[in-house]
């Protein structure tokens, strides 16, 4: 059932995980900073790729430029200065690096991720970049986010780069992410594609959170596309306000502590909802407790986000990361539980459920500096929120599909019902009316091809039996009409029997339309054949309405690239007229049109053939 499922979702991870590897900036020679200094003598930045500045940087606590080479301590990088070094989170050092063996007059850049919490980037002593307004103290120091690619030329074959950084607003101080040296044209394309891939997560998610909500809205009972939607749209502002914060792009003056309220905000209020949706999903295996207690958690978690600095609320992420990762645990046994008991969906959610928890704890892992890793949570948000959407959406199908079951069943029960009412009704004078009313509407619907919509052969039957009556009185013409579409076999076999039925309303309808000027009556009597009553007409007369009829199918344009004839629908037309008499038997006349319409045909299709019977 599933299968089709499993091969598309197997194919979204491998494409993640490819767009994921088309963002690697980890060298291929395997230099790293040693002692401040990143010798690259062996390094081709062809071939090579980029190189990720992790090492041993020089460390400087409380200096800004002035170094002195007593004062030189060494960190390593990425990681805060309070976890290496032991110092206060809060306070400014300067960072120094130097890059020996690069070729001379070459366009260089490096690409800066967030830094904790503001600096100024010196290249060769010139000030090339900046984040904030570094200072000595919370005065004059100015926190902001602002993930940027910085480009320079170097004149010598050494680099040197000193960064000054200050942090009196953040738990934390420091370079935590990994900062890549590369060409420029390599910085160019690794921050496209990382931006690329970026936006296109927070497309995918936020289309999924406003169909969601729409489903929510037409169905108030369906509480899971509401907790959906509502996950899909957190994770589309914790996408914005972490990563590359493409939130600043859109809002360029929006405060730093609004994008760190931003980005704690979604994550503590991200993982409840994902509880109320598992809830949703698998009410008797999740406990409903245990989601009420998580909720409460989190909103005390968040209104200490809302009411308090980043230098307070900040210190609150490690245990609720701790509280992440028991949910989990608690979570894949739950799930496990239901694959056991067989539950609709189940693998499809662990199989996601499992690579979701993967990347968040490689993600906990990498923010508090145990391991230097790619975050990978969007990646499996995104998988997520894919089978969730899918098992959502099969549900939906399934209650539409039963409800759709149901009502046939309640319309065929009334319909039983109405007969009996009507059995027992029939000897009542009062309900003489009503009935008579209801058998005429009755009738009208025996009388109508319901493909179609157009009169059937029951209709036909009568029709003629009373034309042919009238005709043979007053003694007038009649003619009757076959017309067949050519080659309908091969259009359905061609297009399916979809498109089928859909070539035969339109033949329909424009027949109907094209024979009401001259006073005729049609009907369908099976497969791709009609049949066409006209009286009172003469032989020339029969001849228009013969070519009215076949050449406003053609007029139609019908595509159908396996007719013999041409590559649109056409039809032939057999037909017969006829003086009645009382030796004649009307059988005649219908035996006579239906031959010509075979000799139409013998003589190639798409044509008119018409026998005039004499008396």
């Amino acid at each position: 059932m599933y299968r089709g499922f499993y091969c598309f979702l197997f194919i979204v991870i491998l494409g993640l995980l490819s767009g994921c590897s088309l963002l690697q900036t980890e060298s291929q020679t395997g230099v790293s900073v040693k002692q401040g200094y990143l010798n690259l003598n062996d390094w081709d930045g062809e071939k090579n790729g980029v190189v990720r500045l992790d090492g041993d940087w020089e460390f400087y606590w409380k200096k800004t430029r002035d170094f002195q080479e007593n004062e030189k301590q060494y960190i390593s990088v990425p990681s805060t200065w309070s976890n290496e070094k032991g110092v206060p989170g809060h306070g400014y050092a300067a960072y120094r690096v130097v890059i020996n063996h690069v070729n001379k007059d070459t366009e260089y850049a490096l690409d800066m991720p967030s830094i904790s919490t503001a600096y100024n980037l010196w290249i060769d002593g010139d000030l090339v970049g900046s984040n904030g307004t570094p200072g000595i103290d919370k005065k004059t120091t100015m926190p902001a986010y602002h993930p940027q690619e910085v480009y320079f030329s170097s004149e010598d074959s050494t680099i040197e780069i000193v960064l000054q950084i200050s942090n009196y607003h953040y738990r934390d101080g420091g370079i935590w992410e990994s900062i890549t040296f590369g060409t420029a044209d390599q910085i160019k394309d690794i921050a496209f594609k990382a931006d690329a891939l970026e936006m296109v997560i927070f497309g995918c998610l936020l289309l999924s959170g406003l169909y969601h909500t729409v489903l929510f809205i037409q169905r108030r009972q369906n509480h899971s596309a509401l907790f959906f939607s509502i996950v899909c749209f957190l994770v589309c502002i914790r996408i914005a306000a972490t990563e590359d914060i493409l939130i600043v792009d859109f809002f360029p003056n929006i405060p730093w502590s609004l994008i760190v309220k931003l980005e704690y905000l979604s994550f503590f209020l991200s993982v409840p909802m994902f509880l109320w949706v598992l809830y949703t999903l698998y009410p008797n295996h999740i406990a409903k407790k245990f989601c009420q207690v998580h909720m409460y958690v989190s909103v005390i978690f968040s209104m200490i986000v809302i009411f308090t600095s980043p230098n307070t609320f900040t210190h609150t992420n490690i245990a609720y990361q701790l509280m992440t990762i028991i949910s989990i645990v608690y979570v894949s046994i739950a799930l496990l539980k239901a694959l056991k008991d067989k539950q609709e969906g189940a693998l499809i959610v662990n199989l996601c459920a499992g690579f979701l928890s993967l990347t968040v704890i490689n993600d906990i892992l990498s923010v508090n500096s145990i391991i230097h890793n790619y975050r990978l949570s969007s990646f499996g948000l995104f998988v997520f929120i894919f089978s969730q959407s899918y098992i959502i959406a099969n549900r939906s199908a399934k209650a539409f599909n039963e409800m759709e079951r149901v009502t046939h069943e309640l319309a065929v029960l009334n319909q039983t019902l109405e007969e009996k009412v009507r059995e027992r009704t029939l000897s009542l004078e009062d309900s003489r009316d009503e009935l008579r009313k209801a058998n005429v509407k009755l009738e009208n619907l025996s009388y109508k091809d319901q493909l179609t919509q157009i009169p059937n052969r029951r209709y036909f039957d009568e029709k003629f039996h009373i034309e042919w009556s009238r005709a043979l009185e007053i003694q007038s013409t009649i003619a009757v009409m076959y017309i067949d579409i050519d080659y309908f076999k091969l259009y359905n076999d061609t297009y399916g029997h979809e498109a089928g039925d859909d070539c035969l309303k339109q033949v329909a309808k424009v027949l109907e339309e094209t024979l009401k000027p001259y006073n005729g009556h049609i009907a369908r009597i099976g497969g791709e054949e009609f049949i066409v009553i006209v009286s009172d007409v003469t032989a020339e007369d029969l001849n228009k309405v013969c070519e009215a009829c076949r050449k406003s199918i053609e007029l139609l344009k019908i595509t159908h690239v396996k007719s013999v004839l041409s590559k649109i629908v056409t039809v032939s037309i057999g037909a017969a007229l006829v003086l009645p008499h009382t030796r004649m038997s009307s059988r005649d006349l219908i035996n006579a049109a239906d031959h010509s319409l075979y000799v139409a045909k013998e003589k190639g299709r798409n044509q008119v053939c018409i026998d005039f019977r004499k008396k």
